[in-house]
């Protein structure tokens, strides 16, 4: 039963993912912007480290999320992909009504893990939407801000499980790196200024490597 819910989130995650890029068109973003002040960056920039060049032993490394079965109104982030050293991970928003962007930071230990870069995801480019995707793993070691905006000022219903963007990460050398999210918020499109909207869990998670 566990299996077959897990596949179906699996689809349902990798459906329509795309590498889009857009500008925003309505001054009612300036509220997520305010939370990352780096230019907008296209799907896969921003890494602390230079490639994806492995370890020169590579570890088997994998994502342990808090929450790998999500319900209603929650933000958990759930492993994509792994190779060797490298994984990927699903930041992933689950049955949430009238979603305009999301912002958030995630907060990792730059000692044992290095951040790679990130891949659209199909949650906010619904409808054939093309968000705004601003993300910034480089101004400060060991953090990302990143912010995902709709940029047509509508909001989108999310169903079921869906990726808002994939964080790619190399684990550096054997241990746990725990993941953690700070300064966080969903926001709705009421206008002129969208409000988060309530409720919201979110649930992060681990890295770790053997």
């Amino acid at each position: 039963m566990l299996v077959g819910r897990f596949e179906d989130l699996e689809r349902s995650l990798s459906d329509g993912l795309t590498v889009n890029g857009g500008e925003m068109k309505l001054g009612t973003v300036v509220l997520l912007l305010a939370l990352v002040t780096v230019p907008a960056c296209g799907g896969g920039g921003g890494g602390s480290d230079s490639g994806i060049g492995g370890s020169p032993s590579p570890l088997s490394a994998s994502f342990v999320a808090e929450q790998p079965t999500p319900s209603a109104k929650t933000v958990s982030m759930l492993q994509a992909s792994t190779s060797n050293d490298v994984v990927s991970v699903y930041v992933t928003l689950t049955d949430t009504t009238g979603v305009f962007g999301t912002a958030f930071e995630v907060v990792f230990d730059g000692a044992g893990v290095a951040y790679l870069g990130f891949t659209h995801g199909a949650a906010l480019e619904a409808g054939g939407n093309v968000p705004s995707y601003t993300v910034d793993g480089s101004t400060s070691p060991g953090r990302i801000v990143l912010a995902v905006i709709r940029t047509d000022g509508t909001a989108t219903d999310i169903v079921a499980s869906k990726a808002v963007l994939i964080l790619q990460f190399r684990v550096k050398q054997a241990g746990t790196y725990p993941l953690t999210l700070e300064n966080r918020v969903v926001y709705d499109n009421q206008q002129p200024n969208p409000q988060p909207i309530p409720g919201i869990l979110w649930f992060a998670g681990a890295l770790t490597g053997i």
